[in-house]
């Protein structure tokens, strides 16, 4: 009978003991259950470092999407997987932050991190607070926007980790040697320089009872000369010659820089510059004074190069336009013939 017992109670303990064990067993499932209900991982997240070059203080980026609602806070640790990666090396993490979600919600297209967020640094990690309550499934952004926001580490590959709320994920960075392409460039100097044409005549008959003049000739001039540019001119023949009559129509005055005025009925023969365009951008046009004539007027052409006008700057676009105008006039007994001539020669050079 006691051996029944005996028996009797060691089925009983042995039975507790399964009970004990399967009882602990459904509390580690619920409780397991109950976790992963309660913690989830983040996804499309990633971290955008301002700096990717080792060493370098930089601002960044911070994206994810959450899982869960009702997160408040978000932490960013740096050190992450990697442990003490981060810190070990020269990587830092400033205790003093800025933070802001306008440029990343404009420049991403998600929602910025809402809330009157703060945020500070302690260790390795980042922490942003005061974040009005998130909704699920829904991708933020945040930029912590000091440029000395972290320091960061020797180059390599580090595995920081993002925590929202009760949601959290390991996401990678990288930091390189150098993060930068210099690009160099070299603009040449630049002088164009335009006749528009390579004969004129005058538009009438010379005449005794008229100061007559040619068609205008114009010079278009383009630089980027910083200083400018200068236009001369060079006469053949000081005067309009005809080899048939054995007659030149002298050119009138002196190089004075003042100009000559013709008058009906007196042999005469100057030219005359005019401004036409003066290009928006760069410098100022101004007209030699010998050469800037009037109606009848004009400056004495010579057979050494004369300036006939000048810029103080660059000249872009359309261009500085000058238009030359040759002007004659005769006297009643001045010999007839057709083969009066004259040859101009202009040329130009940028200042730089």
């Amino acid at each position: 009978m006691s051996g029944n017992t005996e028996q009797v109670a060691v089925d009983i303990k042995n039975r507790s003991k399964s009970l004990i064990a399967a009882t602990l067993l459904v509390a580690a499932t619920v409780l397991g259950t109950l976790s992963t209900a309660h913690a989830a991982t983040l996804t499309s997240t990633y971290i955008r470092l301002d700096r990717m070059k080792a060493a370098q203080t930089t601002s960044f980026r911070l994206v994810f999407r959450t899982v869960s609602a009702g997160a408040t806070s978000v932490a960013i640790n740096f050190n992450g997987a990697d442990v003490t990666t981060w810190t070990a090396s020269s990587g830092l993490v400033n205790a003093t932050q800025t933070v802001s979600s306008v440029t990343c919600a404009t420049e991403t297209g998600f929602t910025g991190l809402p809330g009157s967020i703060t945020a500070a640094g302690s260790s390795a990690t980042v922490t942003i607070s005061a974040v009005t309550a998130l909704s699920a499934t829904t991708t933020y952004c945040v930029d912590l926007t000091s440029a000395t926001a972290v320091t960061t580490a020797t180059a390599g590959e580090y595995h920081p980790t993002i925590t929202v709320g009760s949601d959290s994920t390991t996401t990678s960075v990288r930091t390189i040697s150098n993060d930068q392409v210099v690009v160099s460039a070299v603009v040449p100097p630049s002088f164009n320089f335009v006749l528009d044409g390579n004969t004129t005549s005058f538009t009438a008959n010379l005449d005794s009872t008229a100061v007559r003049s040619t068609t205008g000739r114009t010079i278009t001039i383009t630089t980027n000369a910083a200083n400018g540019w200068v236009a001369w001119i060079k006469d053949l023949n000081q005067g309009l010659q005809s080899a048939v009559a054995s007659k030149t129509i002298a050119t009138s005055g002196t190089i004075n820089a003042t100009p000559n005025t013709l008058s009906a009925g007196t042999e005469g023969y100057v030219l005359d510059a005019d401004l036409t365009t003066d290009a928006a951008s760069g410098g100022t046009v101004t007209i030699a004074a010998e050469y800037n004539g009037g109606a009848n007027a004009g400056g004495t052409l010579s057979s050494s190069f004369q300036p006939i006008a000048t810029s103080t700057g660059t000249a872009g676009g359309s261009g500085d336009v000058i238009t030359l105008v040759g002007k004659a006039a005769i006297a009643g007994d001045t010999p007839a013939a057709a083969d009066y001539t004259d040859t101009w020669t202009i040329i130009g050079a940028g200042t730089f």
